[in-house]
Parts: structure tokens; C-alpha cells; sequence
């Protein structure tokens, strides 16, 4: 039997493209590790696995690994790994619309261009795509909306792919990500604060700790557990369509199974301390409110 051949996108050191390269690469498949900054994978290439330099938002980039895979591989690809992504927290009143876009351009589009790219690949060999989601394309969780909305579009999409490329024997995997314990927020480029014009700027200490992933270390799952269990998955004969694993998943799973379509506005608010905030932002309403009332008294 020939060796099994895997591609994976965003393998930086730390993350979960990294620990799910190691962890298939274990399991004696050939792993195409790839990232846009190569010296960022280096260790996987020391390890003996197959280093490629790829930007998900660049079709040049996209052409030219694809071509290095077709060429190692004989025109075939068992397994994509679509797991690059980019995360974005601000409040949807404060967000830049062009980051977000950015944000979707690796989130969303990369997912497709870098599926439409490798097609031919996957359907020589009746392969199998797995699409890295978040339990948060279910879940309305403040502060992170753009990022939530591009999981949800990752979600659909994976549904999409798996119906129309099943013509051709190719499987569709998504893996709804609970929390995991990665370098993912240690790798952004600037700590997300609040600008001071922020409506939420008075709750300042309760949101800006939630927008650097103070709350994610709590009930994280360890990567190299979640690796297994995806690999493990996606090697089964019949494999999961929908895999929930990661800290919270279960219970974001049960939720949005079944609970009515406005379970969140119950559960979310005391999950983000949200009287806290809402009564931070009144008192500074009522103080500024105050300030005026002297100004124009004197």
C-alpha cells in the first residue's frame, strides 16, 4: 500500500497545524507542512516532513505548492487540511471593516481557493478535505464577531463541498474547535486594546482582558489531545461529518442542537459578565451626564 499523503495549511510552531502535522506524520503518512514564513516551520522540516511555503490569500502561492505536491506526489493528495486562519477581536461598533475583510480573505476565501487549487489532487485519490472550524461559527460570543461570522461561513462551506465533490468520492470533514491551548494569541501582531472613543471604553477592564484571550487558557484542551482526535477521525473508515472537540465544545454542541434559536441571549450575557459592563458604562454615562449639568449651570 502507498504511503498516504497529507497537505496542511498555518503550521507555525505552537499552533494546531503544527501539533496535527506531528501528529499525522506519526501515523507514517507523508505531511506537506506548510506556513508563509518557512524559517516558522523549520522544525517540521527537521523532523523529516515536507516543508512548503504558502500564503492562502495569494493564488500564485497557492499554484506554486500545488505544483510541488503534484510533483512529489504523482498528481495525487489524500488528505487537505484547511487550518490557516487569522483572528480579529474588537467590538463590531469599533472593528475596521478593512482588517476584517483581510480576516476573511485567509478564514473564508483561503478555504476555497486552496480546495479549488488542490481538486484535482483529492479526487484523483478520493481524498478527504478537513476544514479546521470553531464551536464560535455556532456561538455569538462578544467581541469576536467578524471572526465568529468567518467560522460560520467555514461551516457552510464544508457542508458545500462535501455534497457537490461527493461525485467523485471526496469526503468533507469539519472540525468545530473548542478551546485549545495554542501560541495563537501570543502571535498577534499588537494586543487588542479599545480606542477611547469605544462606547465600551468605561468597561475597558472587564472587555480588553476577554479580547487577549485572558478567558481561553480556562478549560483548554491540550493540541497534541486535539490532534489525535482529529487525526484519529479523519483516518476512521467512516469518518465524523462534524467534529466537536476542544474545551466547551460539548456544551456549545448541545446548545445550539437543542436549544431555540435565541439560547444565546440567556446564556452568553453572564459568561461575559455583561451586568458588570452594562452598569460600568452607566455610571459613566451618569457621570459625564453630571459634568455637562455643572458646565451649563455655570
Amino acid at each position: 500500500m502507498s504511503q498516504k499523503t497529507v497537505f496542511i495549511t498555518g503550521c507555525s510552531e505552537g499552533g494546531i497545524g503544527d501539533a496535527l502535522a506531528k501528529t499525522f506524520h506519526k501515523k507514517g503518512m507523508r505531511v506537506f507542512a506548510s506556513a508563509r514564513n518557512a524559517a516558522k516551520v523549520q522544525h517540521l522540516k527537521d523532523m523529516g516532513l515536507d516543508i512548503v511555503r504558502l500564503d492562502v490569500a495569494d493564488e500564485e502561492s497557492i499554484r506554486e505548492a500545488v505544483g510541488t505536491v503534484k510533483a512529489a506526489t504523482g498528481g495525487t493528495l489524500d488528505f487537505l487540511v484547511n487550518n490557516s486562519g487569522l483572528g480579529y477581536s474588537l467590538p463590531l461598533l469599533d472593528s475596521d471593516v478593512s482588517v476584517a475583510k483581510k480576516m476573511f480573505d485567509v478564514n473564508v476565501f483561503g478555504v476555497v481557493t486552496v480546495t479549488q487549487a488542490f481538486a484535482p489532487l483529492l479526487i484523483a485519490s478520493k481524498g478527504t478535505i478537513i476544514n479546521i472550524g470553531s464551536v464560535l461559527g455556532k456561538m455569538p460570543l462578544p467581541w469576536q464577531g467578524y471572526y465568529n461570522a468567518s467560522k460560520a461561513a467555514v461551516a457552510l462551506i464544508t457542508d458545500q463541498m462535501r455534497i457537490e465533490l461527493s461525485p467523485w468520492g471526496v469526503r468533507a470533514i469539519l472540525v468545530n474547535t473548542g478551546v485549545i491551548r495554542t501560541k495563537f494569541f501570543d502571535n498577534l501582531p499588537n494586543t487588542p486594546v479599545l480606542p477611547e472613543s469605544s462606547l465600551y471604553y468605561p468597561a475597558k477592564d472587564v472587555i480588553e482582558p476577554a479580547l487577549a484571550g485572558a478567558e481561553a487558557e480556562k478549560n483548554a484542551m491540550d493540541v497534541n489531545s486535539y490532534a489525535e482526535a482529529v487525526v484519529n477521525n479523519a483516518t476512521r473508515s467512516s469518518p465524523k461529518k462534524n467534529l466537536w472537540v476542544g474545551g466547551g465544545a460539548f456544551l456549545i454542541w448541545l446548545a445550539s442542537t437543542f436549544g431555540w434559536s435565541t439560547i444565546w441571549d440567556l446564556l452568553v450575557p453572564p459568561f461575559i459578565n455583561l451586568r458588570a459592563i452594562t452598569n460600568k458604562i452607566r455610571t459613566a454615562e451618569k457621570v459625564e451626564q453630571d459634568r455637562r449639568k455643572v458646565n451649563i449651570s455655570n
